[in-house]
């Protein structure tokens, strides 16, 4: 119910201070001011049984800075239904700014192409949380076949047809193995017996997708998420840890700093739109619920493709700024040039003013600062916390 609720409560707040935005077919939301140091606190140990879940965390603080972070770091990508996916391709650039078309250009580094008599998966890996079930993490990582249900041993891409069922969701990741489980190692701790893979990395990068966004016809509005699709990022250490990202509970790292990006997500008030939202702690020096959730929205909303396929995507430049953007004019080559990019983005309409992200509060010393070793454990918060949040936010609003 908990991660409901928040969908809710990002959706009330975008269609709020959207209101006087636009929405349309094509168009972009951008984000400036991307990047800022903060510390997280990696995990040392999981305990997974059934009488004592709860996570280990290191005795010493590490740091995320600089240009586009947290988001600069290797990123999962995650597809929720109902959506069908024809296309996904992900591109990096030494240094690409937004307008400059003396930029480098973009070249591919993965794609997914089911729109052929055969798929073509190039540095893709699907994977889902149908795994071992766990009474404090959820479901673990595995392998999903066709139906993106179903445990499967070895990689198997998704059903062009799938994809209509609500609260469906699989997670792309790269083809590059994770390292042993270990607190310094390049994907950190993770949970045993799971297939383990990097995400996207890199400052500079961009996502491309193909897709629709059909309505549900056949589920259940008392599904979780029912006839709500989504597209978005996160850290690629979440999922390999947690199916969830409750506020402080189970060992998730997204309330920590870590944060996500919703590039395309259907709005729960306003279900034939779709937006934008960045989910971290820009501009405040502790964990902050309300932060999180009221200062990172993108101004204006996208026309949700629902009997039509749209071609869109989200970038990130060089300079702290992201766009998520939708075109006709995006196309999937190996190499795309700047001036192609710069093109696509000048000729279509921004839906909003650029949201400005606030500064950071704190500076990355030369050294880390060390704390004592502390347990996350499950946090006590209950659903009340959640809709007391929604009914003070709301009145934040309509008051100022």
């Amino acid at each position: 119910m908990k991660n409901s609720i928040l969908f809710l409560l990002v959706s009330i707040l975008s269609t709020i201070v959207t209101a006087a935005d636009t929405s349309g077919t094509s168009g972009k939301i951008q984000f400036s001011g991307v990047g800022y140091d903060f510390t997280y606190k990696p995990i040392s140990k999981i305990n997974n049984n059934d009488k004592n879940c709860s996570c280990e965390i290191s005795d010493k603080e590490e740091w995320f800075t600089g240009t586009n972070a947290p988001f600069s770091e290797y990123l999962a990508v995650h597809i929720r239904g109902p959506i069908k996916l024809s296309k996904f391709a992900y591109y990096t650039s030494h240094h690409f700014s937004i307008d400059d078309n003396s930029s480098t250009n973009w070249n591919r580094s993965a794609l997914f192409d089911n729109t052929k008599d055969f798929v073509v998966m190039d540095n893709i890996t699907f994977l889902g949380h149908q795994g071992k079930d766990s009474n404090c993490l959820g479901k673990a990582l595995t392998y999903v076949g066709e139906d993106a249900i179903t445990p499967q041993k070895t990689n198997t891409a998704p059903s062009k047809y799938m994809q209509d069922l609500s609260n469906v969701e699989y997670i792309m990741y790269s083809n590059i193995s994770c390292p042993k489980s270990s607190v310094n190692g390049g994907c950190g701790v993770y949970r045993s017996g799971i297939p383990a893979f990097y995400g996207f990395g890199g400052v500079t990068k961009m996502f491309l997708f193909e897709f629709s966004m059909p309505n549900d016809l056949e589920g259940s509005n008392h599904t979780s998420y029912y006839n709500a699709p989504n597209i978005w990022l996160s850290s690629d250490s979440q999922p390999r840890v947690t199916s969830e990202s409750d506020y402080q509970g189970y060992c998730s790292c997204v309330f920590q700093g870590c944060g996500e990006i919703q590039v395309f997500s259907a709005n729960a008030t306003k279900m034939n739109s779709s937006i934008a939202t960045l989910q971290g702690l820009n501009g405040t020096s502790s964990d902050n619920f309300y932060s999180m959730f009221s200062n990172m929205y993108g101004h204006g909303s996208f026309d949700r493709p629902i009997n039509t396929t749209a071609t869109g995507g989200i970038l990130f430049d060089s300079e702290g700024n992201i766009v998520t953007f939708i075109s006709s004019d995006i196309t999937f080559d190996e190499e795309l040039t700047a001036s192609s990019i710069n093109a696509i983005l000048a000729n279509i309409p921004e839906l909003g003013a650029t949201k400005q992200l606030k500064a950071g509060v704190k500076s990355a010393p030369t050294s880390t600062a060390s704390r004592n070793s502390a347990n996350l454990t499950p946090s006590k918060v209950n659903d009340w916390m959640y809709i007391f949040t929604i009914a003070t936010t709301l009145l934040h609003y309509i008051m100022w």
